[in-house]
């Protein structure tokens, strides 16, 4: 296809804003993609159908690609891997195993994915220019979502495990019964989990999560913390845009 080849090769451009680094002092910043959105595999489709990027008609293309996903994890979930010029995905377990015949435990041995670059996207990144568009509002806002107990950024979330937001004004405070950290869903449900703070601070929070049922969550703030000393009259609601999968 055409678009295969102008994506090989034309240059592109990321636009990033700058953030306060948390973990580390001395005025450093870290950048975060202005993400305007998460496309679907619809959105994708329709995208590429419009600019050209395929010679395909949009229910064509969408039908192929579900139907790859679908069978691509089929194979995963019988302990293929998978890869398809881009990005390869492989299996794995974690955990530890007491013993050579020790049996594999959910809880213990949980099984993920790991992602690998193959040469077509790491030429594809090699392409990519970043500009930065100047330091974020210093308002409120959440600038990372650390998943402890797996130790990951801004990917997942282990249920039952901590789950520390990095980020400006955070702190959990006020009367209002609406205050604390929420788990949004796309269906518009959300999963109050602020009665398990480990941690409440300006910058950064910690809690335990609970028993999570796998899906796609965001995190959400309601607080009436100012940065002053007096509270907000009414909770300010801090959104965070980036996608975490339990």
């Amino acid at each position: 296809m055409a678009g295969l080849e102008e994506l090989r090769n034309v240059l592109h451009v990321i636009r990033a804003w700058l953030y306060p680094n948390y973990l580390e002092h001395g005025g450093k910043f870290i950048a975060r993609a202005k993400t305007e959105r998460t496309l679907s595999v619809e959105q994708v489709c329709a995208e590429a159908v419009t600019r050209g990027g395929s010679d395909l008609n949009y229910d064509t293309m969408v039908d192929a690609v579900n139907a790859y996903f679908d069978e691509a994890f089929y194979q995963l979930a019988d302990g293929f891997s998978v890869e398809n010029g881009y990005f390869s995905i492989h299996p794995k377990i974690g955990g530890t195993f007491d013993h050579a015949d020790d049996k594999a435990d959910k809880e213990r041995n949980p099984v993920d994915f790991a992602f690998r670059k193959r040469r077509e996207l790491r030429d594809v990144i090699s392409r990519i220019t970043v500009e930065i568009e100047g330091a974020a509002e210093s308002g409120a806002y959440i600038a990372e979502v650390l998943d402890v107990t797996s130790g990951t950024s801004d990917e997942r979330l282990t249920a039952g495990g901590v789950v520390t937001i990095l980020g400006s004004r955070v702190k959990i405070a006020g009367e209002d019964p609406s205050c604390g950290l929420y788990l949004a869903q796309a269906d518009g449900s959300t999963i109050k989990v602020t009665g398990n703070l480990v941690d409440n601070q300006r910058n950064r929070i910690s809690a335990q999560l609970p028993t999570l049922p796998p899906g796609v969550y965001r995190a959400r703030i309601l607080t009436q913390f100012s940065g002053g000393g007096a509270l907000l009259k009414e909770p300010r609601r801090i959104d965070y845009g980036v996608e975490l999968t339990v």
